[in-house]
């Protein structure tokens, strides 16, 4: 039977229905042969997702000590962490314990804030990475080499300036993309070859403006092509009036570059717009920057999806929900697990195994966890204190009795717990507060260091053309936030190839700029197709001036 509650946070109402009830019976732990049910949640689904995404700092490194080692490295934790953090060679070694950490359970305290205290003790991992060469500024990566700045991105190669990256090359400042080489500025594309500012778009090359164009080549400034050549403004042209056209005004001038960019903004805002954006088989789905799903409900950024709800940012998915940047199967509520432990919940950066509840950084098939951190091809441990299984199981049932007695049990580690700061994480990417906004909600928040806000002294040329390499050696000021920042080496040579300008702003706004063109929030709304008036829900919002299309217009619009 379907329930409504109220959030008790923003107090806006939400549905928990018998089908929640149903998951939740399965996810729910079991200790002695008794399942300890796992209760509806008091927050609405997006107060539940913006209290993960206060966990995850996916694009800020700090230069830091390892607490072992004592050699300088990167990490997503400051110097004043309260905790030790190690660099990667010496948290995998043998030179730690992580059960020498371990704590007995007191019952006179509350489960979270043992938690913290255990947090604040054992060493952590400075960054996530795996099996990459030669990318050490990298964050929640894997098979690298050669990449600058990439942020939730594997199996790439010399890929720099972009945040969820997947087997592409020789490509620069990107969001969501898939198979692309030498691509710059695509957003949720897959399969382009030597192309610019190419959003929803597919199997496309050598082209430059385009959105939701497929199998196209040689075309600029265009939307909804399928399977054209030599379109400039959704206009055909013969090969040698195309060139013509295009070698007027090279892409090499950043004053080209950006009045082209302005003018395509300027020209897409009155084209329609899908109400979701997807690519492959989406079957009974809603959300948005979906491939390949089925079943699956107000879900964003899903690649291979089945039967989840409320989820972001996932790969490769079955019966999940309410999980963030996940893989796997059977997990609720669990943020940055890749692979999530089977039947989980509640973790955060925990990956492979089975049956773990509440832990943190437990890594490499751990088994039977309640409320541990950072631990190892572990079984039976709670708070980092190992257990016999007749021991485990007796002393976890109690400590969930107690969880349930304090309020705790079935909701995910508060904010207040977390390392980070509000405007740290991806919550203030996705659920935007000012300073003054996140304080008053008991967030902290990270203060500008005036040493990264000097200005700039050097002039940058207009075109890729004259600009000399020496450039490497000045440091930038950001023309949108002040912030400074440099041209690396490798940057400038791909900017060259390309011939394309040297950006003007930093990584950040570059990014933010992208997400707020074309990221939309995830949150769905009621609305009437344009053309047809049917219903429709999209997270376009109706005060947005969009032309939204259900998916039968829509697709009478595409040439």
């Amino acid at each position: 039977m379907d329930i409504t509650n109220t959030c008790a946070k923003c107090q806006n109402n939400f549905i928990f229905t018998g089908d929640d009830e149903q998951f939740l019976r399965k996810i729910s732990p079991e200790f002695n042969g008794k399942k300890y049910q796992i209760p509806p949640p008091k927050l609405c689904p997006d107060c539940r997702q913006q209290r993960r995404l206060t966990w995850r700092n996916e694009r800020n490194l700090y230069q830091r000590t390892c607490n072992l080692c004592k050699k300088k490295m990167l990490s997503i934790y400051r110097e004043d962490n309260p905790f030790p953090v190690c660099c990667l060679d010496c948290w995998w070694s043998d030179k730690w314990d992580p059960l020498a950490y371990g704590k007995e359970f007191d019952f006179n305290r509350s489960f979270f804030e043992q938690f913290k205290e255990l947090h604040n003790s054992v060493p952590r991992m400075t960054v996530l990475q795996s099996q990459n060469e030669n990318s050490e500024y990298t964050a929640n990566v894997s098979h690298l080499k050669n990449c600058y700045l990439l942020f939730s991105a594997d199996f790439s190669k010399d890929c720099y300036y972009g945040v969820l990256i997947e087997n592409c090359q020789d490509s620069i400042d990107n969001l969501i993309i898939n198979k692309c080489q030498l691509a710059h500025e695509a957003i949720f594309s897959n399969n382009i070859y030597n192309s610019t500012f190419v959003i929803h778009s597919s199997q496309c090359s050598d082209s430059a403006f385009l959105l939701d164009c497929k199998n196209c080549s040689r075309c600029f400034m265009c939307y909804g092509l399928r399977n054209k050549q030599y379109c400039i403004g959704n206009k055909q042209y013969s090969k040698e009036e195309y060139f013509e056209k295009i070698n007027s005004s090279p892409l090499s001038s950043h004053k080209n570059y950006e009045n082209f960019k302005q003018h395509f903004l300027e020209l897409i805002k009155n084209v329609p717009y899908l109400f979701m954006w997807r690519n492959g088989h989406i079957v009974d789905s809603s959300g948005d920057l979906l491939i390949d799903v089925k079943n699956c409900l107000e879900c964003y950024e899903v690649t291979e999806g089945r039967d989840c709800k409320y989820i972001q940012g996932a790969y490769q998915i079955a019966d999940v929900r309410d999980c963030s940047y996940v893989n796997g199967e059977l997990g609720y509520e669990n943020c940055e697990c890749f692979p999530m432990p089977m039947r989980s919940a509640f973790n955060l950066n925990s990956y492979n195994g089975n049956d773990v509840y509440y832990s943190d950084m437990c890594m490499n098939n751990n088994s039977y966890l309640l409320g541990c951190i950072s631990l190892k091809r572990s079984k039976y441990c709670i708070l980092n204190k190992q257990y016999n299984p007749t021991e485990y199981n007796e002393l976890a049932s109690k400590i969930i009795e107690h969880m349930q007695r304090t309020g705790e049990y079935g909701e995910f580690p508060p904010s207040s717990l977390s390392p980070f700061n509000y405007n740290e994480t991806n919550a203030q990417e996705f659920f935007p507060l000012t300073r003054e906004e996140a304080l008053a909600q008991n967030y902290t928040w990270l203060e500008k260091e005036q040493k990264y806000y000097q200005p700039q002294t050097y002039e940058i040329p207009d075109d890729i053309r004259d600009t000399p390499k020496d450039i490497l050696n000045h440091i930038l000021s950001c023309k949108q936030c002040g912030k400074n920042y440099k041209i690396i080496g490798q940057e400038y040579d791909l900017l060259q190839k390309l011939q394309l300008p040297i950006p003007c702003l930093c990584f950040d706004c570059r990014h933010n700029n992208r997400s707020t063109f074309f990221r939309k929030p995830r949150k769905l709304y009621n609305r009437k197709c344009y053309k047809c008036g049917n219903d429709i829900q999209t997270n376009y919002s109706p005060e947005h001036p969009e032309k939204v299309y259900c998916e039968t217009c829509y697709m009478g619009e595409v040439y």
